[in-house]
């Protein structure tokens, strides 16, 4: 009789530390899961620039007159870079650049295509800018392209992640995120469809 009520005991006992178990597991889950699951909508796909980078003005040449950076500003912008040519893989991107501000529909109107060039043919220039309507093709000195260019570079990364980029500068004239010439159309739209939805500016 002992052994039975010992043995009911046991069980109780058993059962018990199931049930505190239990209970801590469900009120532990939650703080579990917010460390190690990271929703991939959040996820940016882009390189961003924390903190994000006031970009200094600079005065470039058009076809119509000179342009000052500052006049961009009130409007997100794609930008391209292309020193002394435009190798395919530069065209690749002027293309990226306007297919993704057709993609976002009602709000292609937010954003201006740039193609910022140095050394490269009038000719050439012109070309690509009539090929690739409505980018905004702008031409700098060397010297002055290359100074300005450098506060795109980033951090820690090495020479060859630096080319052929594609950036985004916010309205207030702020470097926000680069992509490298390989990222994916498909998911840089979602990325930017993200940004400018959550944006109130531009």
């Amino acid at each position: 009789m002992e052994d039975i009520q010992a043995s009911k005991i046991k069980r109780t006992q058993f059962w018990n530390r199931v049930q505190m178990l239990l209970i801590l597991f469900v009120f532990a889950a939650p703080i579990v899961g917010a460390f190690l699951y990271k929703p991939s909508k959040f996820n940016n796909y882009g390189d961003i620039y924390t903190p994000v980078r006031p970009l200094s003005n600079i005065t470039w040449q058009s076809d119509n007159g000179p342009v000052e950076f500052e006049s961009l500003r009130r409007q997100w912008v794609f930008m391209v870079f292309a020193n002394g040519a435009c190798n395919q893989v530069c065209e690749d991107n002027i293309l990226k650049m306007r297919q993704l501000r057709f993609m976002q529909n009602n709000d292609m109107t937010r954003i201006r295509t740039v193609f910022l060039h140095t050394n490269l043919s009038v000719d050439v220039a012109q070309d690509l800018a009539a090929k690739y309507r409505p980018i905004e093709a702008y031409t700098s000195p060397a010297d002055e392209f290359d100074n300005w260019v450098q506060q795109f570079r980033l951090d820690d990364a090495p020479d060859a992640a630096q080319d052929d980029r594609f950036y985004i500068i916010d309205p207030t004239g702020n470097l926000m995120m680069s992509y490298p010439a390989t990222a994916d159309p498909n998911v840089m739209k979602k990325d930017i469809k993200r940004l400018l939805k959550a944006s109130q500016i531009g």
